[in-house]
């Protein structure tokens, strides 16, 4: 048992660093350029990283939390990335008490934005939504042509912290226009 909590408290610290990296750097061009949405910036940022510190010592979390999360998380995208990519999210939260494993969802968006293309002639498109039990999060997919080195394995990442937590496979489909995780949702008792 302690071999297992020590597996997984390893993977659950890779989610932080490159989201928090990248908010100074958004932050640092802010100051100088907009000092208002610098401020607000900053305030999103202390909401977004406090939900990450609380949780980080969770290993599942109420999925209206992750999601009040992910809304919090998007305001960030918008001034990282204007109009250059969307997040819609269309999670039901009304059909019972459903856990996540904390900064899941955010970790399969900042995915989507590590690997592929995001610009004016090709806005990156994210969709969060619920279907069978399962959180679908989807993007069109247009990769970079010069791909980032990927040291943390995302995706295995969340495979393994679901693999701790339920029987349900974590299944990823790759299809020729849109790249797509699916993510079971828990409940309590699991």
């Amino acid at each position: 048992k302690i071999s297992v909590e020590a597996q997984f408290e390893a993977l659950r610290n890779q989610i932080n660093p490159h989201f928090l990296f990248n908010c100074f750097n958004v932050l640092s061009t802010l100051v100088y350029r907009d000092a208002d949405t610098a401020a607000k910036f900053i305030n999103q940022l202390s909401t977004v990283y406090r939900y990450l510190l609380y949780n980080q010592e969770r290993k599942i979390v109420p999925l209206s939390d992750e999601v009040n999360f992910i809304q919090a998380y998007r305001y960030l995208l918008k001034i990282r990335f204007e109009e250059n990519i969307t997040v819609d999210i269309d999670i039901n939260l009304t059909n019972g008490d459903f856990y996540v494993a904390p900064g899941v969802l955010q970790m399969l968006i900042e995915n989507a934005i590590k690997h592929n293309v995001i610009s004016r002639k090709k806005p990156l498109h994210v969709k969060l939504y619920t279907s069978n039990l399962v959180i679908i999060v989807t993007n069109n997919l247009q990769e970079k042509e010069i791909k980032e080195p990927s040291v943390l394995g995302g995706l295995k990442n969340i495979q393994r912290r679901y693999q701790f937590l339920t029987d349900k496979e974590v299944v990823i489909e790759r299809m020729d226009s849109t790249f797509t995780v699916k993510i079971p949702l828990l409940l309590f008792n699991e």
